[in-house]
């Protein structure tokens, strides 16, 4: 595609579909640029600092590392990763909102997902994640978008998952 601020749905039927599953990949636009998530209400990000998340990362010769923040105003999905081609950002990631009349003891709002990253340096990585919003809000609408600069290039596919 084309270069893109970010990647954004807004208006989910989240009475229909219970959950979403997101797969693709993404460049871009800077080195070093890092992958975010936001809900959305009403066509709005939710940034209020409740977003919880951790990061286990995996590389060569059997390292791995892990991150985790809690009370942020966004969910980081994968860390840096460079701009050039078969660099980037790819991205298995299941997204479950909050629905209100199902979920009144708020079990929604949370992501869980599987990544790779490919950095300027061409260093393969590969990881997992979860993260939450910590929030009573009945989202209908997400945001993926770098930490930094836009998206040179994407592509992928959103599935709606049936409740």
């Amino acid at each position: 595609g084309s270069t893109i601020a970010n990647i954004a749905y807004d208006d989910l039927p989240t009475d229909t579909y219970r959950c979403l599953r997101f797969i693709g990949g993404v460049i871009p636009q800077n080195d070093n640029a890092h992958l975010n998530f936001y809900f959305r209400t009403g066509g709005s990000d939710e940034v209020s600092n409740s977003y919880s998340y951790g990061l286990r990362m995996n590389y060569e010769s059997n390292n791995s590392y892990t991150t985790a923040e809690q009370n942020e105003g966004r969910m980081k999905l994968v860390e840096n990763a460079g701009l050039q081609q078969g660099e980037g950002h790819r991205l298995d990631l299941l997204i479950q909102m909050r629905n209100g009349t199902a979920q009144a003891s708020d079990l929604g709002n949370f992501c869980m997902w599987h990544c790779q990253r490919i950095d300027a340096s061409g260093n393969w990585r590969g990881g997992t994640g979860t993260g939450w919003y910590d929030s009573g809000c009945h989202p209908n609408g997400f945001k993926i978008q770098m930490g930094s600069g836009q998206i040179t290039d994407y592509n992928y596919a959103l599935y709606g998952l049936l409740a």
